[in-house]
């Protein structure tokens, strides 16, 4: 079973990063996080890896660009890869 998950699933694309004091951020200006809708499976693991109230999952994930510190922790915490750093 978790042979065929991991030949679906699709890692999400990290930019490169510049640290700072109070996380990483994308170096690229004008980057945001966003969802792919088909491979968002609706599990609310980047939902409960978000610290700043940004991500809001009804049946697929959904972005507030407001809220978002592009901390990365969201995209690191997806299993399908349906978050992803795109213009």
């Amino acid at each position: 079973m978790i042979g065929k998950f991991r030949e679906k699933a699709t890692p999400g694309l990290v930019p490169a990063l510049e640290s700072g004091i109070s996380h990483d951020k994308p170096v690229i200006g004008g980057e945001k996080l966003k969802v792919i809708n088909h491979l968002c499976v609706g599990c609310s693991y980047c939902l409960m890896a978000c610290k700043d109230n940004a991500l809001v999952v009804e049946g697929v994930c959904e972005v507030l660009e407001s809220n978002c510190t592009n901390c990365l922790l969201c995209l690191m915490s997806c299993p399908t890869g349906a978050l992803v750093y795109s213009r």
